[in-house]
C-alpha cells in the first residue's frame, strides 16, 4: 500500500474490528494465534468490514444495527465524520451511522463512538423497546 494515510485508516478500522469482535465474545480465545479468529463465521453479529460494491460508500466496518465510520485523522471534524457515517448507513441498508473516532495517542478502547442526537434518540427508542 502506497499511500500512508490510507494505510493509517485501514490499521484503525482493523484495530477497531478487532476490539469490537474480542469484547463481543466473536472470536475464538487467543485468536490471535489461532489460523481463524471466529467462533462463527457466518453469526451476523460479527462485525465485518465489508468489500465495497458499486458507487455508494457503505461504510468501513459494519456492526449489526450499525455501520462505522472510522477515523484516525490529526484534525477532528466531527460533524462531518457523523454526516458520513448516516449516509453510508443509509446506502448499507443499517438503521444507524456511527462515527468511531482515534483519540489520540491513546488505546483502540479510548475511542469515541459519535453520533448525532437524532439517532441517538432512535437508538434509545429501540432499546426502550425491547422491554
Amino acid at each position: 500500500m502506497n499511500n500512508p494515510n490510507k494505510q493509517k485508516g485501514t490499521t484503525w478500522e482493523r484495530a477497531v474490528r478487532h476490539y469490537l469482535n474480542t469484547a463481543l465474545g466473536q472470536y475464538v480465545d487467543h485468536w490471535q494465534d489461532a489460523a481463524y479468529p471466529w467462533k462463527d463465521p457466518h453469526d451476523p453479529d460479527n462485525v465485518t468490514r465489508p468489500a465495497q460494491t458499486g458507487i455508494k460508500d457503505v461504510g468501513d466496518l459494519h456492526a449489526r444495527p450499525f455501520v462505522l465510520e472510522c477515523k484516525a485523522e490529526k484534525s477532528i471534524r466531527l460533524a462531518d465524520y457523523v454526516r458520513q457515517a448516516n449516509r453510508e448507513a443509509v446506502n448499507a441498508g443499517f438503521p444507524y451511522g456511527v462515527a468511531v473516532v482515534k483519540a489520540p495517542r491513546r488505546r483502540v478502547e479510548d475511542a469515541y463512538a459519535v453520533m448525532d442526537l437524532v439517532t441517538f434518540g432512535r437508538v434509545l427508542q429501540a432499546l426502550r423497546n425491547l422491554d
